[in-house]
Parts: structure tokens; C-alpha cells; sequence
């Protein structure tokens, strides 16, 4: 009985192990990656959504001078989100296609004169540091950031001029 003794030098083994183990190596990355761009691609699928022509013709037709335009969906809404003259905006539309809420981020400049004057009457020595113009049921509001040394205050305003204080806040000393 002869048994035939089989001497594997290390560096043969650690060679052959190397070779399997980047073999797995990269099928185990190929996989991971194809399933993170799989992932990446249902989520954005889902995020960034697509109105209608209908819709997309309307809203370039209403705003041509829209920049960074994004578009994303939920259940009832499509919401676009662009920046205007250097403001940034927001809109809600129904699936129909009608605006149902709107909002645009600005600066005391971009106040109505009447609601600038109301708020000024109202809250002298303050100083105007942003506003958010809201648009729902064909009205427009407006919710005005004030502050002066000590505080923060958040106004209500129409856009009749009616000037109402939703909240204040402390600032730290």
C-alpha cells in the first residue's frame, strides 16, 4: 500500500487562496453595487416624478424664467420646487393640474408696499430679516420674520395690511 503523500508549498496555497478571495471579492462588490444603483433608481423614480404635458407645458408657459427646477409626487400632489429672481419657491399641484399652495421665500423688497407699511407702522425700530409669501384658495399671506436686539418676532400679514404677532422669541445674550 503505497499512499502518495501530496506537499503543498505555502505559496502556492496562499496564492490560490488570494486568487478565490478576489474572485468573491469583486462578484460580492459587483452584487453590492448593482444592488445600491438598483435602490438609487426606484428611490429616485419615486422622489423625482413627472407631471403631465399638460401640466409641464402650463407651468413653463407661467414661469419661463424658473431655474433649478425639481419636480417630485405624493399620493394627490405634485410639488415643484424652483428659485425665481433669486427666490426660492414652492408649488403644490393637484393631479388635475390646478394650484392648490404656493410658497416663495424672500426679503423685505419683495413685500407689497401696503403690507411693508403696515408692518413697519406696527413694529417700528424692527428689522425685517425674511418673509415667506404663502398662496391657498386664491389668497395671499404672509409670514414676516422680525428681530432687534433681544428678539425674534414671527407676524401673520395679509394682504390688506392687517398685521397680526404669531410668535416671539428670546434670543441668547
Amino acid at each position: 500500500m503505497d499512499q502518495k503523500i501530496v506537499i503543498i508549498k505555502p505559496q502556492i496555497m496562499k496564492r490560490n487562496f488570494l486568487r478565490h478571495l478576489t474572485t468573491l471579492h469583486s462578484a460580492f462588490n459587483m452584487k453590492k453595487m448593482l444592488l445600491v444603483a438598483a435602490i438609487a433608481t426606484l428611490w429616485l423614480s419615486r422622489a423625482t416624478a413627472a407631471p403631465g404635458e399638460q401640466l409641464l407645458s402650463l407651468f413653463n408657459r407661467t414661469l419661463p424664467d424658473a431655474q433649478y427646477t425639481r419636480w417630485t409626487e405624493d399620493k394627490d400632489h405634485y410639488m415643484v420646487s424652483f428659485t425665481r429672481n433669486e427666490s426660492l419657491c414652492r408649488i403644490w399641484y393637484d393631479r388635475s393640474g390646478m394650484l392648490v399652495y404656493s410658497l416663495k421665500y424672500g426679503q423685505e423688497n419683495d413685500l407689497p408696499l401696503r403690507v411693508l407699511q403696515a408692518v413697519k407702522k406696527r413694529y417700528p425700530n424692527r428689522q425685517i430679516d425674511g418673509l415667506i409669501e404663502i398662496t391657498r384658495n386664491n389668497a395671499v399671506s404672509y409670514e414676516i420674520t422680525l428681530s432687534d436686539d433681544r428678539k425674534w418676532y414671527v407676524v401673520n400679514a395679509t394682504s390688506y395690511g392687517d398685521v397680526s404677532l404669531k410668535y416671539t422669541l428670546k434670543k441668547r445674550a
